[in-house]
């Protein structure tokens, strides 16, 4: 436990310029997508407004406001890897800046592949229309993930005591909302699963499953 919270304190001036640089791009996000940025920080407690976006988005599912808020997960994602190491230490090589930017390389790969993938096979098959609205509520609950845990993170990383109690409590809550937001979206599109399962399930090892194994890989 001390030897975690030393880490921690010797990494700390990077950790806050990543935070700093998260806060910037939501700042952009906030004064260029003010509504949209409000929306999607409920997406967990309203459904309603992902269909209206979806039909708003769905022509240009990598916009401005999916690329700024993607680059925040990647941003927060690969800190939640980090610091997840620096407490429980399964690599030691990676307690350090150059781990944080291997993780942040290895998540983006990770996501890289699955889009990839997705688009290719989806052009391939003709189910670009279906696959697109998976895509979007992964994706736009996704965002809604990230926003509610990164305030979870951000005390976990500066609190004084208790830090690695708070951040089990912030990893318990992005495990929570992340089983949470599969159960939606295979509620919200389970027709569209029962009458593609073929798809489905070539969707769930390729894009699910290929991406992990090939990253895993590379590091192993």
């Amino acid at each position: 436990m001390f030897e975690a919270i030393k880490i921690l304190y010797q990494n700390k001036d990077w950790i806050t310029v990543v935070f700093l640089a998260i806060l910037i791009v939501l700042t952009i996000a906030k004064v260029v997508y003010n509504e949209r940025l409000s929306r999607t920080n409920v997406f967990f407690l309203s459904r309603k407004y992902l269909s209206i976006y979806f039909n708003k988005e769905k022509r240009k599912l990598l916009n401005g406001f999916q690329i700024l808020l993607f680059s925040v997960q990647l941003l927060v994602l690969s800190l939640l890897f980090f610091l997840t190491n620096v407490y429980f230490q399964f690599q030691d090589e990676l307690l350090n800046f150059r781990g944080y930017l291997l993780i942040l390389f290895l998540v983006s790969l990770y996501f890289g592949l699955g889009y990839v993938l997705g688009f290719l096979l989806a052009y391939l098959f003709n189910f670009k229309d279906e696959y697109s609205k998976i895509v979007f509520d992964k994706l736009n609950y996704f965002n809604n993930l990230i926003l509610w845990v990164l305030p979870f993170l951000f005390v976990s990383v500066y609190l004084k005591y208790y830090n690695k109690l708070f951040f089990e409590i912030t990893v318990v809550l992005f495990m929570i909302l992340l089983i949470v937001r599969y159960i939606f979206i295979l509620s919200m599109n389970k027709k569209l699963i029962y009458n593609n399962l073929f798809y489905f399930i070539l969707y769930i090892c390729a894009l699910e499953i290929a991406p992990l194994i090939i990253v895993l890989k590379l590091t192993i």
